[in-house]
């Protein structure tokens, strides 16, 4: 149950004084890009409701559009806000709600999580983009002599760099805690893949195959501590 005893009675089974056939329906395609991992409805935010509260109150499709973009304006639009529209639509559909305001409830869900697609995905193209230019200026045995306490030239280079980026006021540029938030979430990934490979190394049918295991898993372990580098060199800059 949601803590808040107001959003609660506002959230569940709630009369919402929209036409929803004012409403644009739903497209069977759109689903692929929805994330279905499980939310917990007590971890998202009541202010992330809240906003889904006030959008309900829309009359059609254009006023819901007009106020996802001035909520995205000013910087509110947050995942949390797409996982609460998710969130209720998923209770409603448990409490059997009318399929009308399913549908209603659906195209606050789509227009949210469009809007966030729309303002991020060219945010994580920009910052890998970035990134590989990045990695390209040092080595691994930079790192390696910073750790040692010299300052290679290469690492200034890549702080200098950084810094334009970030202080750019001309055309799109790369958010310096945005590309630190996503070389952060690239690491987990580099996990899974490492885990993989071990696998492979366990299960390699001869020494050859375990020879370019081993060189392939040197290479991403140096791979790695350039993306550490960064993502360090990006939040304390």
């Amino acid at each position: 149950m949601i803590q808040d005893e107001m959003l609660s009675h506002r959230l569940g089974l709630v009369p919402i004084y929209a036409d929803p056939r004012k409403f644009r329906e739903r497209a069977a395609e759109e689903d692929a890009d929805v994330p279905q991992e499980e939310i917990d409805p007590q971890a998202v935010a009541p202010e992330d409701y809240a906003l889904v509260v006030e959008l309900l109150d829309s009359e059609n499709g254009e006023e819901l559009k007009e106020k996802v973009d001035l909520i995205a304006k000013n910087g509110l639009l947050t995942e949390g806000v797409v996982k609460a529209a998710r969130v209720v639509v998923e209770q409603n559909e448990a409490a059997g709600q009318e399929q009308d305001i399913i549908e209603l409830l659906r195209s606050v869900y789509d227009v949210l999580l469009h809007k966030f697609q729309e303002l991020y995905k060219p945010a994580a193209k920009a910052a890998l983009e970035f990134g590989s230019t990045l990695m390209d200026v040092f080595s691994a045995e930079d790192l390696e002599a910073m750790e040692q306490g010299e300052t290679p030239v290469s690492i200034g280079k890549v702080k200098l760099m950084m810094q334009e980026e970030f202080d750019r006021e001309e055309g799109e540029r790369v958010d310096k805690m945005a590309f630190a938030k996503y070389l952060d979430e690239v690491l987990p990934i580099m996990d899974m893949q490492d885990d993989r490979l071990r696998q492979k190394l366990n299960d390699a049918p001869d020494d050859d195959t375990q020879q370019r295991l081993i060189v392939v898993m040197m290479n991403r372990t140096k791979e790695r501590l350039k993306v550490e580098a960064l993502r360090d060199i990006a939040t304390n800059l």
